[in-house]
């Protein structure tokens, strides 16, 4: 079986596992905190015991990084061939809910003991309320079908104005009152021509620009965190004790079929991202995202993002 085949298969044995529980109450049971310090449902333990099932019936040798469960060596004296870098469902409380905007995100890296987003080979990311599946494989392209096995052609949005723009935002565990002081002048305009989402789903949000629902994904909470450090309690108030913010983990499929589709990805700061270590889920390692369907659009929003920061400066220490 080769990675491509195999992380396929992988997600949807996990989407088999978990779509009978979407929306439905058991799955909303905190039952612990995982490594990242997401909390995690009962609904992310089907998932997690779906992934190692998977891996041992199929005698994959792999390790494997999943929010859960950190990084699990399946076979104790055998070199893997790579790491799969997964996030069981990526949505889980969309999924909790029953909404559309869950998935399972699957990467494939070189095994190595800090891969980085340049490391990831293979990309699968398959919806689990939906019928899509999206594959990548670096320098050859996205390749998106259906559950019948028909390809779909991957759309890129041509949007170039912000206020026609359909995008979402990353919220998770931030105060969403400074959040939004920073891009408030990109969500104003975009509420009634364009289209404004939370939808809480990294790898969902960003496959969206591959159908061409979606011109951008924006996520600045750790750029808030990084260049307003007094915020750091606020941001542990909201994420309820801990610091929650982006994760390799949650986009390193999704990184991978933005690119290959024609994407520009960076993070918030308008910089490139290959280096972002997958495995880490510490402080000094949370990301940031500016996603777009073309390089005129993203350029405009890093321009706006930064004009967000220098107001939001000049507010802030005008209160002191």
């Amino acid at each position: 079986m080769d990675p491509q085949e195999m992380i396929r298969g992988l997600a949807l044995a996990v989407k088999e596992a978990v779509l009978p529980h979407l929306g439905t109450w058991r799955s909303r049971r905190v039952m612990g905190i995982a490594a990242s310090g997401d909390p995690t449902f009962s609904i992310d333990e089907i998932a997690e015991h779906a992934v190692e099932q998977y891996l041992r019936d199929n005698d994959i040798n792999v390790a494997y990084y999943s929010e859960d469960k950190g990084l699990v060596h399946l076979y104790e004296g055998r070199e893997p061939e790579g790491i799969l870098v997964i996030d069981p469902i990526d949505g889980t409380r969309g999924a909790i809910a029953g909404f559309e905007a869950c998935v399972v995100s699957v990467a494939w890296t070189d095994y190595k003991p800090a891969p980085t987003l340049s490391d990831v080979r293979y990309a699968s990311i398959t919806e689990i309320k939906g019928n899509l599946t999206f594959t990548a494989v670096r320098g050859q392209g996205v390749e998106i079908v259906d559950s019948a096995g028909k390809s779909v052609s991957p759309f890129l949005a041509p949007t170039t104005e912000i206020p026609s723009m359909a995008w979402t935002l990353g919220t998770v565990g931030a105060p969403l009152d400074l959040v939004f002081q920073i891009v408030k002048e990109i969500a104003n305009p975009t509420t009634l021509r364009g289209g404004f989402f939370v939808l809480n789903s990294s790898a969902y949000e960003i496959t969206r620009l591959v159908t061409g629902q979606l011109a951008s994904v924006i996520d600045v909470r750790t750029r808030l965190l990084r260049e307003f450090p007094e915020t750091r309690e606020i941001f542990r108030e909201c994420g309820g004790g801990r610091l929650v913010s982006l994760f390799g983990y949650d986009v390193a499929a999704a990184a991978l079929i933005a690119a290959e589709a024609g994407c520009v990805v960076t993070d918030a700061w308008g910089r490139d991202m290959s280096q972002w270590n997958l495995l880490d889920t510490s402080e000094s390692n949370f990301g940031s995202l500016i996603v777009a369907s073309n390089a005129n659009l993203h350029a405009q929003l890093v321009a706006k993002i930064d004009a967000g920061f220098e107001a939001f400066k000049r507010e802030y220490q005008g209160r002191g």
